[in-house]
């Protein structure tokens, strides 16, 4: 299936740092990513940021809200390495979807993972500590830990890069 996602978009290219989509942006599209790591977040009026996931190879991101309700963006997409990905125009999945119905069942399997992953995340901020959040990361994403930055890490558990300092100090993973 990635091929044929691959092939329904335009490769581009992205250096560090660089964004592939800007919160209140109208047009969406849906990226591919075949190569780096990418962050998705959301920046506040006030100047705060809350990092809503990392996206990497083999993983799909895109505003639900610009790509099918042709709303603003409600969140920002920045490159975290180097990253190559494949942006693919949702008119284009639309009508692929109507025509082949192995895309249509990968699309229903990649919301319904999509939907548990963001269960698990509200559950993760609603019932667990900052701690907790921490160490599950560690535990179920070590070589993602490595990849990211300790302030992008903190802004992911929704803590400052003090407290995790701490978490990590009484945890003896610093």
């Amino acid at each position: 299936m990635q091929e044929h996602l691959a092939s329904m978009g335009m490769k581009r290219y992205f250096q560090k740092a660089s964004l592939l989509q800007q919160q209140g942006q109208t047009q969406g599209k849906l990226f591919f990513i075949q190569e780096g790591l990418v962050k998705a977040y959301y920046h506040t009026r006030h100047g705060k940021v809350f990092i809503k996931s990392f996206i990497s190879a083999g993983e799909v991101i895109g505003s639900m809200q610009a790509l099918v309700a042709g709303q603003a963006c409600s969140f920002s997409i920045m490159a975290l390495e180097p990253t190559t990905a494949f942006e693919i125009n949702p008119s284009t999945l639309l009508e692929a979807i109507t025509q082949q119905p192995e895309l249509a069942q990968w699309l229903n399997h990649f919301l319904l993972k999509l939907t548990m992953k963001k269960e698990m995340r509200e559950f993760e901020f609603l019932c667990l500590t900052a701690e907790e959040r921490y160490l599950r990361l560690y535990q179920h994403q070590p070589d993602l830990v490595a990849r990211v930055t300790q302030q992008d890490i903190a802004q992911y558990l929704g803590i400052t890069p003090v407290a995790l300092s701490r978490i990590r100090k009484r945890c003896g993973l610093v």
